[in-house]
């Protein structure tokens, strides 16, 4: 006869220790980490939520750490501008004082342009050893190069920087999104009654021609296409237009074309801008 030996309350008593082992361990875990949900089974929601919550801290951690090198890589600058200015002040004060030729001595003169020079080469010398982590801020390594910008926009412009490392070339993918169209402005003169002067402005830069009375189309296209380097500007005569019709375009994006006149054509209205956009379009202006 088989007989099964069964302990009851031994295997309840087994049951409940081990749920409070696990119970225990779990809050040991929680109390070294810091941390309430430490493994998934904890709370999966919550696991999901706090990891995105902990990638955004890291994030702000690293930005707040970088604004704070931004800071201190403008104090550095800030402070070596500061003695610059410090020493520009004097040199303006030791020339306003050597102006007083007739209560100086020459003598004197001469001291005040030693202190100049030394207050010059102090100013290189700052800008030689002006340094954050290696990278000289004064010394023109910095600089950007911009052209073509009027002054009364500076303040809008925007420069955007590639990090070249110890690379002397870097490689660059561009998307083109759309094929590049070419802009132009279309004037129609009927004759030019008197000397007019007329002003070709472009990408590069703006030029004044000075025309005598009776001027033709191809002299006017000439005088622009003379000094198309200069402008940007290119002007083409329309032979198969009507008379007097000549073409000025400019290549590029966002290349403005401004052309000014003080005399008007000898018939009434035959001044005409034509602005052919990308899309074909066309918006014409009688003056």
């Amino acid at each position: 006869m088989t007989r099964i030996n069964t302990n009851i309350s031994s295997l309840i008593a087994q049951k409940t220790l081990a749920r409070n082992n696990d119970q225990l361990q779990e809050a040991l875990t929680r109390l070294s980490t810091g941390i309430r949900i430490n493994v998934g089974k904890d709370d999966p929601a919550g696991l999901i939520a706090s990891e995105v919550l902990r990638s955004d801290i890291i994030s702000v951690q690293k930005a707040i750490v970088n604004s704070e090198r931004a800071n201190q890589l403008i104090g550095t600058a800030d402070s070596a501008l500061g003695q610059v200015s410090s020493l520009l002040n004097d040199i303006r004060g030791l020339v306003s004082e050597a102006a007083n030729v007739g209560a100086l001595s020459d003598e004197q003169i001469a001291a005040n342009q030693l202190q100049i020079d030394s207050s010059l080469e102090a100013i290189d010398r700052i800008a030689q050893v002006t340094q954050f982590q290696g990278k000289r801020l004064l010394d023109g390594t910095l600089d950007f190069l911009t052209s073509g910008v009027d002054l009364n926009t500076v303040q809008d412009l925007q420069i955007d920087q590639a990090t070249f490392g110890t690379q002397t070339t870097i490689g660059v993918t561009l998307d083109i999104v759309q094929q590049a169209t070419r802009g132009q402005l279309n004037f129609a003169f009927g004759a030019i009654g008197s000397a007019a002067v007329l002003q070709i402005g472009g990408a590069r830069g703006t030029e004044a021609f000075n025309f005598a009375a009776n001027s033709t189309i191809e002299n006017i296209a000439t005088a622009i296409n003379l000094v198309s380097d200069a402008t940007g500007v290119v002007a083409e005569v329309e032979q198969a237009a009507t008379a007097g019709a000549i073409t000025v375009s400019s290549f590029g994006t966002n290349n403005d074309i401004l052309i000014t006149a003080d005399e008007a054509g000898a018939d009434a209205g035959n001044v005409r801008v034509k602005y052919s956009a990308g899309d074909s379009t066309a918006t014409t202006v009688t003056y």
